[in-house]
């Protein structure tokens, strides 16, 4: 969202202060998208045209809430820029947890920010705990099981070990969840792997 809207010299300072873990990812992303040159309306335009959703999330979605389940997007990112991505593939009904602008969308940078979602069972400083998340998930239907899909680092990696009961992973998450023995199965450029396994969970055990 970011990459051609910021100054290259500010965008490669605040990379290098967040790779050296000087900063965390949420002051990161804010330092970022403060320097950009448009405002939030213009990137969820530019989001909801250019963006994709990896191929059979929308099957994947409509199987999980066959079941009685719901599917929750909980990401580091901007909620003015997911929103839009999910509107366009009909994807809707997805709750999301993220950051939230709530500065006038109109008006350009410095924005201001709001976390719902930080929570305060973690020790890092997430964006959105992914750890709160599905723990209220698990909290809203007893018995239930929560699958957690990711790839990346930080709140990823802190979700699949202390809180998911299933784990799909690619990339980063993968190789951490193979590195600390953590139950884990691969997905890849779709959400093939998943759809499998809620399809047949549905099959042996009914509606969970």
């Amino acid at each position: 969202m970011f990459n051609g809207y910021i100054p290259k010299s500010k965008l490669e300072v605040a990379r290098e202060r967040f790779q050296s873990k000087t900063i965390s990812l949420r002051v990161y992303q804010e330092e970022v998208f403060d320097g950009v040159s448009q405002t939030p309306a213009e990137m969820s335009q530019r989001a909801a045209i250019e963006a994709d959703i990896r191929p059979l999330a929308h099957e994947l979605c409509e199987q999980v809430r066959k079941t009685g389940g719901s599917v929750a997007v909980a990401s580091a990112g901007l909620d003015f820029y997911i929103r839009p991505v999910l509107d366009r593939a009909n994807l809707d009904q997805v709750d999301i947890h993220s950051g939230i602008v709530v500065s006038d969308p109109t008006n350009p940078p410095p924005f201001r920010y709001d976390y719902p979602s930080a929570g305060d069972a973690c020790e890092g400083d997430w964006v959105t705990c992914k750890c709160k998340v599905i723990n209220d998930l698990k909290d809203e239907v007893v018995d239930s099981e929560v699958i957690f899909i990711g790839d990346g680092t930080g709140a990823d990696e802190c979700a699949a070990t202390n809180a998911a009961d299933k784990v799909f992973a690619r990339g980063r998450l993968l190789a951490y969840c193979k590195e600390n023995e953590i139950p884990v199965t691969e997905f890849g450029d779709d959400f093939g792997p998943v759809l499998s396994y809620v399809e047949n969970k549905t099959s042996a055990n009914g509606a969970q």
